[in-house]
C-alpha cells in the first residue's frame, strides 16, 4: 500500500494529536473549571469561558451520526481503498469526531455503534479508525 499523506498540525490541534499519541488512545479536551468537553480543541470554553483545560483519555466508543462515501481521492493511498466511508461519530462522552473505517460503505449505518482506535503516524499525528462495537 502507498504511504498515506500525514498533515502538519499546529497549535491546539497539535496538542490534541500529541496527547492522543502519548496516551495510546483517543483523548479529548475538557474544561478544567466546568467539565465541558471541547472538540475541536479551542482556547476558551463555550460554557464558562475558562481558558483552563486538559486532554483526557476517553472510552472511544460512540454512535455513527453521519457519513460520506468517497469514490475517489487525491491521496493515492486512499484511492486504493475506494470506495471508503468517513464517519462522524458522536462519542459516549458527547463530542463528535471524524473517523475512517475499514467497514464497507454498505455496512455503515447511522446509529451503528463503533469503537475508535488510533493509528499513530508520528508523534504529532494520529488517524482515528472506527471498528464495529464489541
Amino acid at each position: 500500500m502507498t504511504s498515506m499523506f500525514t498533515p502538519d498540525t499546529e497549535w491546539l490541534t497539535l496538542e490534541w494529536h500529541q496527547a492522543t499519541v502519548a496516551a495510546g488512545r483517543l483523548c479529548m479536551q475538557r474544561c478544567s473549571d466546568c467539565g465541558r468537553w471541547r472538540h475541536p480543541p479551542r482556547r476558551y470554553c463555550a460554557e464558562c469561558f475558562s481558558s483552563e483545560s486538559s486532554f483526557v483519555a476517553v472510552a472511544g466508543s460512540g454512535t455513527v451520526e453521519s457519513y460520506a462515501v468517497s469514490y475517489r481521492s487525491l491521496d493515492p493511498a486512499w484511492q486504493e481503498r475506494a470506495p471508503y466511508a468517513t464517519l462522524v461519530v458522536e462519542l459516549d462522552e458527547g463530542p463528535r469526531v471524524l473517523a475512517v473505517t475499514e467497514l464497507q460503505p454498505s455496512e455503515v449505518a447511522i446509529g451503528r455503534r463503533v469503537d475508535l482506535r488510533i493509528d499513530a503516524r508520528s508523534d504529532d499525528f494520529a488517524v482515528l479508525w472506527a471498528d464495529p462495537a464489541t
